[in-house]
């Protein structure tokens, strides 16, 4: 080209015409400004030619499809990314990228389906028409037979390899015709809308405002198993008719378990925790096998020894009776208020965090015994029929104070699940008041007043889990346990005296208590 243009000017500049010689007499140039007005001349033409050039050449390329700027970068890999510009894209940006200028033309099928990995990546999308997904046989991706869909714990597989050797491993018509075929995507694909929230991430610290769960708890006290409360006939020949574990009080009884949480600097919380509400309440009775003429029973009472102290044959009041019965409640409350420090560990598979705080907890237990009988009188010749019975009633409060510190570990398993475990251990003060309302057929009712006091130790454990649903709600649950080490019951340790008649209470009863279940519920993060 640029030859081209240098023998076009060459001619235009030379003096000798090709036509012939002019016979006119010519002047004699001067020979710098023959040489200064050929190099301008030359010049100024060469410039217009290539400017006419150019003008063709960008006409020519815009009749292709390109940008009228200048030559499209079509099929060319400049940045080494891996893409490859589609002729008639612009050149900037990555594919699903617009371009700074021009109007691009967007391929049919370009960055759509499993060219973006968005086939199956809908809810319910392998529910919808089956021509949804444009490209790869019209089928959704393979995520739409997974698990949980697209998302979830299974979902981040098919970003590292997938069993779907399809449309770039994004999964095709082939995945849907798995077993169970069509109804089975749409069964997995109305699981997927149940996959964790993961926008989060794994290194999101552990966070709530405010938590509500309910608290399934049962109790088992040490050492009540074998305490016989009456038994059919006196002394070492009778056997158990009733006890203590027969009251039923080791079921599941529910209760509820609330949290509120406020940020007291960085990484710091206050916590303040509400737990109990449950309430134990059962009875057991227990009736004779044997009535005498003189309709007398043979159940015999543990307040006698069955019937051998202070004399043989037991008290009218205990003895000798028809039905003996028991009935047992509790409750249990506590709260706490504690701050909490959190601390995340590096790459974030694992957190934890450690509190202070103060600790109240209350346990009421109570149990009340009757007994039932009568006796058939003979004097002369009257008959008459007397009525024996015996009622006590204990109420027993420990009331429980104490500082505490506690502990838990995170391991975040995926981002938006995450399993846990705590502790927690108090050393508390015991106040413990206790209440004995009696009545019989040969007392007046009493009622005894006393109470004690003691230091013990208050720890729980509790396995847990939570599974995040959405930015705001996420679904908690764990296994709990509850140990205090002393623990007053109520018992029917007392003497009861005939002259002056009269109630001594005895020593309290402590025993070691455990309280385990599970919980569920949810949290709330504005």
């Amino acid at each position: 080209m640029h030859r081209m243009i240098r023998n076009m000017v060459n001619r235009l500049t030379n003096t000798d015409s090709e036509a012939g010689t002019s016979r006119l007499p010519a002047a004699k140039p001067l020979p710098g400004l023959y040489r200064a007005g050929s190099a301008l001349v030359g010049t100024g033409l060469a410039v217009a030619a290539a400017i006419f050039a150019a003008g063709l050449l960008s006409g020519e390329a815009s009749a292709q499809g390109y940008p009228s700027s200048g030559v499209s970068l079509a099929n060319y890999d400049l940045a080494a990314s891996g893409f490859v510009t589609p002729a008639g894209m612009p050149p900037i940006g990555a594919p699903g990228m617009m371009g700074m200028s021009g109007s691009p033309v967007m391929p049919v099928g370009y960055n759509s389906g499993c060219d973006a990995g968005g086939c199956g990546a809908l809810p319910m999308q392998a529910c919808m028409d089956r021509m949804v997904c444009g490209t790869c046989g019209g089928g959704g991706g393979c995520s739409c037979n997974g698990m949980l869909g697209s998302g979830g714990i299974l979902g981040k597989l098919r970003s590292g390899g997938t069993g779907c050797l399809f449309c770039r491993g994004a999964g095709c018509t082939a995945c849907k015709e798995l077993p169970f075929g069509y109804a089975g995507s749409c069964l997995a694909s109305a699981v997927s809308l149940l996959r964790p929230y993961e926008e989060a991430g794994i290194c999101n610290q552990r966070w709530y405002d405010i938590s509500l769960e309910a608290l399934f708890l049962d109790r088992q006290i040490k050492g009540t198993s074998s305490s016989v409360i009456a038994q059919r006939g006196s002394g070492t020949s009778g056997t158990p008719a009733l006890s203590l574990n027969s009251d039923g009080l080791d079921d599941l009884e529910a209760g509820v378990r609330a949290s509120v949480a406020f940020i007291w600097g960085v990484g710091g919380n206050v916590e303040l925790t509400y737990m109990g509400g449950n309430e134990w309440k059962e009875g057991a009775s227990a009736t004779a096998d044997v009535i005498g003429t003189n309709l007398e029973g043979n159940l015999y009472s543990f307040l006698t020894d069955f019937g051998t102290d202070p004399v043989a044959g037991g008290f009218d009041d205990t003895d000798r009776s028809t039905t003996q019965s028991i009935e047992a409640r509790s409750r249990f409350h506590s709260a706490e208020f504690n701050y909490r420090r959190r601390t995340m560990f590096p790459y974030c598979r694992f957190q934890s965090s450690w509190l202070v705080g103060l600790r109240f907890m209350r346990y009421d237990d109570g149990l009340r015994y009757s007994t039932q009988g009568q006796t058939r009188l003979t004097v002369g010749t009257t008959t008459t029929i007397q009525d024996r019975f015996f009622n006590a009633d204990s109420d027993t409060e420990n009331r429980l104070f104490g500082p505490q510190t506690g502990f838990d570990f995170w391991w975040n398993v995926a981002p938006g699940i995450s399993l846990g475990l705590g502790a927690k251990g108090a050393w508390v003060q015991n106040d413990v008041d206790r209440s004995i309302q009696i009545s019989a057929n040969s007392l007046v009712p009493q009622n005894v007043v006393d109470g004690d006091q003691r230091g013990t130790i208050l720890t729980d454990l509790e396995l847990k889990g939570i599974y995040r649903l959405s930015h705001s709600l996420t679904l908690r649950g764990s296994y709990y346990v509850l140990a205090v080490d002393d623990i007053a019951f109520g018992g029917m340790d007392f003497q009861a005296n005939s002259s002056p008649q009269s109630v001594t209470p005895g020593n309290l009863t402590y025993d070691s208590l455990t309280l385990q279940g599970f919980t569920v519920g949810a949290e709330y993060m504005w």
